[in-house]
């Protein structure tokens, strides 16, 4: 079993209108209380999904692709759409393989010293190094006036002034990562193109479904860059995630 990791109160105006993971009075899994790290955590029965037949490890992206998902329910591009993806860490890598299922043509805006580009490469995905972005917008979409979607995954506070830039008017920007500093961006040049900034973030039970469907047909291949054996090398595990080249660090108890 997966759990999500909201947990509403179902009372409420938000819980009642569908959109609990909004719940003003939620609990949320590692935050409000332990469970993140936890051996041992309660989750309500409506919070957890069956992921019989999934590899464990694998499971561990039902979450985060859940979350993917949620950005393209919102606003979906089109099979003819053009699309940019900032970033190449776990987030990404997702966003682009849901892009590439949903057959929208798009390019993934790297560092150029990313580590972790490799893995793009490994699932066919065209790059372009960051400071050529608006070049390579100019050369390769429509009058040279940029993507119809872009989706920063980055976490860098100064990725929202790029997306800006490489967006066409009335383009879509989707927001998917959170990057606890405010961002620096011209929004003024965001009216001048009439564009649509989405943020989006948890997906909720249809999400989660959905997610473990992909991963379990095989259809999302999660990039899982270090396995520690036993929760003793859980101190070894997160140092490891925070060197740039790891993607997806897991535990196995």
């Amino acid at each position: 079993m997966v759990t999500e990791i909201n947990f509403p109160c179902w009372r409420c105006y938000y819980c009642r209108s569908g959109l609990y993971t909004h719940c003003p009075h939620k609990k949320t899994l590692g935050i409000d209380f332990d469970g993140g790290l936890a051996e041992y955590f309660t989750a309500p029965l409506e919070a957890l999904h069956p992921v019989d037949g999934l590899d464990p490890a694998e499971a561990t992206e039902v979450e985060p692709l859940a979350a993917v998902l949620n950005a393209v329910g919102q606003v979906a591009p089109a099979p003819s759409a053009r699309a940019a993806v900032i970033g190449s860490g776990n987030l990404a890598l997702l966003t682009c393989q849901v892009l590439k299922l949903m057959g929208v043509d798009h390019v993934a805006v790297v560092r150029p010293d990313s580590p972790k580009a490799k893995h793009l490469a490994s699932l066919g995905i065209a790059t372009v190094p960051l400071q050529d972005a608006a070049v390579y917008a100019s050369e390769n979409t429509p009058e040279g006036l940029g993507f119809d979607f872009v989706f920063e995954c980055s976490g860098d506070p100064s990725a929202l002034n790029l997306a800006i830039r490489i967006a066409r008017p009335r383009g879509v920007i989707h927001l998917k990562s959170t990057p606890g500093s405010p961002f620096t961006a011209d929004m003024t040049q965001a009216v001048v193109k009439e564009l649509r900034i989405v943020g989006t973030r948890c997906g909720g039970f249809a999400e989660f479904g959905k997610a473990v469907e992909l991963l379990k047909a095989g259809k999302v291949r999660p990039i899982i860059t270090s396995t520690f054996e036993g929760v003793e090398n859980a101190e070894e595990a997160l140092r490891r995630s925070l060197e740039r080249a790891e993607v997806k660090v897991v535990i196995r108890l």
